[in-house]
This record gives C-alpha cells, structure tokens and sequence, in this order.
C-alpha cells in the first residue's frame, strides 16, 4: 500500500512538473509574439499593449499546449487593429513554400490575357498566394511571356484588370509587369517614424532598395511602346497586394485607374518566424507611390464606376472595361 501512495505521489509531482513546463514554454512563446509586435508594428505607437498582454496571459493559463498558444498569437494580432496581420502554423508555411509540390504549377498560373478586337492588350490577374521559389520563377516568366505574346507594333493600349486581385506575393507580380511598369522605384513602404524603403523593378528583377526578391530567368521583355497608355482596374476585391500593384501604377504617366475603390489593405507585411517554426506576417508599413504619396485607407480610382459583377474575358456589359477601352482609343487619338 505504501508503494501504490508513494507511486501515486510522484505521478503527481511529476505532472504538475510538465505543466510547469509548458506554461513556460509557452509563456515564453507569447513573449517571443510581444517583443515582434512591440518593436515592429506598425499601430505600436497607438496600442495599449499592456490591455493585450493582460488578455493574452489570461488566456494562456488554460493553455496545455504549444498549439493552444495559437488561437492567443490570433488574438493578439486581431487586438493590433491594422486589419491585415495574420499568422501561419509551421504545417501552413511549410505548404505555402512548397505549393509547387502540392500543386499543377499550371493551376498557379493566375492570371490570364488576350488582345481586344481594338487592338488592346487585356490581362486580368488575380491572387498569387505562394512563397515557393519553383511556383514564384514560374508565374514571373510565364507573365512577361504573356505580355510579349499581347504586344504589338500597332498596339493602343493596356487594360490591367486587378478587380479579383486580393493578395498574396506582390514580387513575382511586380517581376512580371516589369514591361509595363518600367525600369526604376514604383513605390515605397513607410514605416514607423516615417523610415522610408522603396520598391522596383529594374531590367527584370523585382524587390526592395537594393535587395532582388525576384528575377525572370530569361531576356527582361520590352515593349514596342512604352508610352501606350494603361488602364488600372480596381475594386472592393482589390487588396493587400493586389493594392501595392495599383500602387505601383499611381502617378505613372500614361496611367488612369476605373472602377471602385479598393479593400483599403495598404499596409506591408513582414514575415517574421517563431522559434516552433510558424509565422507572423506583421503589418510594420503603408504603402506610398512613386511620388510618395501614401495610402492609409482605401485606393480611389481616377475614375469611379460602380460594377455589380463582371467576368473576365467577357466584356459584352462590363461599364468600366468600355470605360476603359474608349479612353484608350481617345488617347491614342491625341
């Protein structure tokens, strides 16, 4: 009988030692969150963190495990109030850098294009949500080749229909309009106390200040006519990367943006990885223009034209697809 009280103790003790255990792994997991998002978001100079820290440490002494700190970085991140930083388990980030794996890298292909009976160039991205390198090399390539396939010696214009772009990896989409955008900075990222990092495109390559994120593998395309002029197209579906390319074309010459304002997901995400190997995608800037005009909310278009719905490659009752192609045709003209 001593034995089984004896046995029965140290099962105790030895319980409550594990349970120690995680809650200081843990508890040092959500302080490996705070000391990101205290140096590095971008609402940190405007958040009450110890309100979040006191909700956070709350919730985690009914945390058992690791994984039970999730649903906290979660919170964390959704009391931060920018409306854009998320957060990645290690199984999700492994799958968004391996999607070339996983995936057809035909089905990663999101964009699709075709010349307008006007002699237009018309190509319609949507998301690109990958970070690996086969599927990033792959949409680069196969974009420019696109537009190479479109332009033409007589061509008037360009139509870039971003209406269903919402997100993902903005590089490889930069890397691959790099014809239309032009060599030099398209944009900025500014972050607290107003730093200042700028994005290109430059002779095929994409990325930050003096840092290539993506390169085409073959011969950077260029047009026959870099002054044709370009319509941007945007709506409420256009955010967060999808934004930064609108922001890319703004204040360019030969530029006019139609539609509807955009999801109002301006700011830039920076990746940042945990010590179990998930991740936080932090929002740490705002994006700004090639003039540096910034953007804090929605991106208004030069021309507003309400749609209700549309399909791509269909223009028989699209208004800002006319809207669009006549200013095109009127410039042209000019």
């Amino acid at each position: 009988m001593k034995l089984f009280y004896l046995a029965l103790f140290l099962v105790f003790i030895l319980n409550c030692s594990n349970s120690k255990n995680n809650i200081s792994i843990n508890e040092k997991y959500i302080n490996e969150v705070f000391q990101i998002v205290e140096k590095h978001s971008i609402k940190r100079d405007s958040i009450d963190f110890d309100e979040i820290k006191k909700i956070a440490f709350a919730e985690l002494k009914h945390s058992d495990s690791l994984k039970d700190c999730y649903p906290i970085v979660k919170s964390i991140l959704h009391n931060l109030g920018d409306n854009h930083s998320f957060f990645l388990t290690s199984e999700q980030v492994n799958e968004w850098q391996s999607t070339s794996k996983t995936n057809d890298t035909n089905e990663l292909i999101t964009f699709s294009g075709k010349l307008l009976k006007n002699n237009i160039g018309y190509l319609h991205l949507k998301s690109f949500i990958s970070g690996d390198s086969i599927a990033i090399q792959k949409y680069a390539d196969s974009l420019q080749y696109k537009i190479k396939s479109i332009d033409n010696t007589n061509l008037k214009g360009w139509v870039l229909d971003l209406r269903k772009n919402s997100g993902g990896n903005c590089w490889p989409m930069l890397a691959g309009l790099g014809p239309l955008l032009g060599d030099g900075i398209c944009g900025y990222f500014i972050g607290n106390n107003k730093t200042k990092a700028s994005w290109f495109y430059n002779y095929g390559k994409s990325g930050v200040n003096s840092k290539t994120i993506v390169q085409v593998s073959r011969t950077p395309y260029q047009l026959f006519n870099s002054s044709n002029p370009i319509a941007i197209l945007t709506g409420p579906e256009t955010g967060s990367s999808g934004e930064i390319v609108v922001t890319a074309f703004h204040n360019k010459s030969n530029t006019k943006s139609f539609g509807e304002p955009t999801a109002g997901l301006t700011t830039g995400n920076t990746d940042f990885e945990l010590s179990d190997g998930s991740m936080i995608f932090l929002a740490t800037s705002i994006y700004a223009d090639r003039q540096e005009e910034a953007f804090t909310n929605r991106i208004p278009p030069d021309e507003k034209i309400n749609f209700s719905h549309y399909i791509p490659l269909d223009f028989t009752d699209d208004p800002v697809v006319k809207a669009a192609v006549n200013w095109i045709i009127n410039d042209s003209k000019n």
